[in-house]
């Protein structure tokens, strides 16, 4: 039992921590976060990557085409190889988890490289799931899985057990004794612990010795885990050896990697690969500037954003360029193919926290081709799935025209049932989502009023003679909604073929009816 897990052919939706856009958060066939199903044929034909780890693997904040596995796939395949980059990460799991979700994985005699991702909590993990202990001769031995009640069961499978063993279980009682013990911490404990706080945090002293008394006693618990960890490393690679593959720790460019942990690294002769020292090289800056500010990570979020991924991907598939003789690209050459690939989903390469530029040209066909293949499941199971449902559904359609338009919780759905290969795809999709509240709207689209999430026609799937979108609407109260198709002729002449708008029902009950504009 690893506690929590993924489960495999399931779908949920999460919003983005900066835009607050909601994307689908697809988990395939073997309970990987990828939207593509893996076949056994590909995998016993392939060379096979799998990284291991938290939620900076799992990256379900971010759309499934940006976390680095996916760019990485996409840049390895180039080389004319065939290689399967897995996800297998999961959130809020430690090294005890990971290495049973390894254990227990369909295909970990067929991986060629195991990658685990360590992050800075991985040690404490250790101590709150309590998977494992050493035994009187420092041997790794499972426990045994205690008796759950119901309402425990409920908790593991919403995946919110970490965070509330985390806080409700352990968090709270040590505050609340640190509040009972405040006048007894001396000030010599106090000056050690203060000095480790950021500066720019303004927080009263009753505060600052809470924390630091939390603090203080998870050292002592990182301290007794680390003898833990040690045997849980040697028996993942044992293992990972033994099936032919090679282990690696990968560090993460969040966080510089504690002293101890490298030197136990050593010892175990386990490779290492350090993504800050990829960083520094990608970004000399990298180096000198807090992870609070830095540009590959969430503004509202302590994860690596988009941008953070890409760089990621860049410094892994270097990794292996140089480890199994690949073709040397050009820095150019990676970038233009990227650009491709981001373009395919009608975004550029990832700029910071998010934001994306403008990507390169892509022809129809190459962007149908890299859609098919790293958003398969959500094109075609989920767009046919709810194509069928909507046009049972008239009451949902909110725009009727050349293609009509319904709305189904928080997805916009594009249906036209006569189209024909032949149509003009040079043309592309406004949508225009005013809020209820400016405020709702990032800073730079509060000028205009509302939100632009124009997409091409390249996210249009045919299906026979149907082509249907399914566009996830954001989480905030929507006043208006506004779309319609145009051609760009010059950056300021645009022709619009059809546009509709829709004014949702607001708490007063008033909704404006919906209506052709023009076409």
């Amino acid at each position: 039992m690893q506690i929590w897990a993924n489960k495999p052919n399931s779908l949920h939706y999460r919003e983005h921590p900066d835009t607050g856009f909601p994307h689908a958060v697809r988990y395939n066939n073997l309970a990987s976060r990828q939207h593509r199903n893996f076949s056994e044929a590909q995998i016993t034909s392939g060379i096979n990557i799998g990284f291991f780890g938290d939620s900076f693997v799992d990256n379900i904040r971010i759309a499934a085409q940006h976390s680095f596995t996916e760019p990485l796939d996409y840049l390895l395949n180039q080389s004319g190889r065939r290689f399967n980059v897995l996800n297998l990460g999961t959130e809020g799991y430690g090294p005890g988890q990971s290495l049973v979700r390894y254990e227990h994985f369909r295909y970990a005699a067929d991986l060629d490289y195991v990658f685990f991702v360590y992050y800075d909590n991985d040690l404490e993990n250790l101590t709150e799931t309590n998977l494992f202990r050493l035994d009187e001769a420092g041997r790794l031995v499972r426990n045994e899985t205690p008796r759950s009640s119901r309402w425990a069961f409920l908790i593991d499978r919403l995946h919110i057990a970490y965070l509330v063993l985390d806080v409700s279980g352990r968090l709270s009682s040590y505050i609340e004794e640190a509040r009972l013990e405040v006048d007894q911490i001396n000030h010599r404990l106090l000056d050690e612990y203060q000095s480790r706080l950021p500066e720019e945090r303004n927080i009263d002293t009753r505060y600052v010795i809470e924390e630091l008394y939390r603090r203080k006693l998870s050292d002592e618990r990182l301290r007794n885990s680390f003898p833990l960890l040690k045997q849980i490393l040697r028996r993942w690679k044992q293992s990972s050896e033994k099936k032919g593959a090679r282990f690696l720790v990968m560090f993460l460019p969040s966080f510089p990697p504690e002293p101890l942990l490298v030197d136990l690294l050593e010892k175990l002769d386990i490779e290492v690969m350090n993504l800050s020292d990829c960083f520094d090289r990608h970004d000399p800056a990298h180096g000198n500037r807090e992870w609070t500010n830095s540009p590959y990570r969430f503004h509202h979020d302590g994860h690596w954003n988009e941008a953070g991924n890409q760089v990621a991907a860049v410094c892994l598939y270097r990794f292996f360029e140089g480890d199994m003789g690949l073709p040397k690209r050009s820095e150019e050459d990676i970038q233009e193919a990227l650009s491709r690939y981001y373009g395919a989903f009608g975004s550029g390469p990832p700029l910071n926290a998010g934001i994306e530029g403008q990507g390169a040209a892509v022809s129809t066909e190459t962007a149908a081709a890299i859609r098919r293949k790293y958003l398969a499941l959500t094109n075609s199971e989920t767009l046919r799935e709810v194509t069928r449902k909507m046009l049972k559904a008239p009451e949902k359609r909110i725009i009727r025209s050349t293609f009509d338009v319904y709305l189904d919780g928080r997805l916009l759905v594009y249906i036209r049932e006569d189209c024909l290969p032949a149509e003009d795809r040079r043309s592309n999709f406004f949508l225009h989502v005013t809020p209820v509240h400016e405020r709702s709207l990032p800073q730079h689209r509060r000028k205009y009023g509302f939100d632009n999430l124009d997409f091409p026609f390249s996210a249009i799937t045919t299906d026979s003679t149907t082509c249907s979108a399914l566009r996830p609407l954001p989480a905030y109260p929507i006043r208006q909604i506004r779309t319609g198709q145009f051609v760009e002729h010059a950056p300021e002449n645009c022709e619009h073929l059809w546009q509709g708008e829709f004014v949702m029902e607001q708490p007063d009950g008033r909704r404006t009816a919906d209506r052709e504009l023009n076409r």
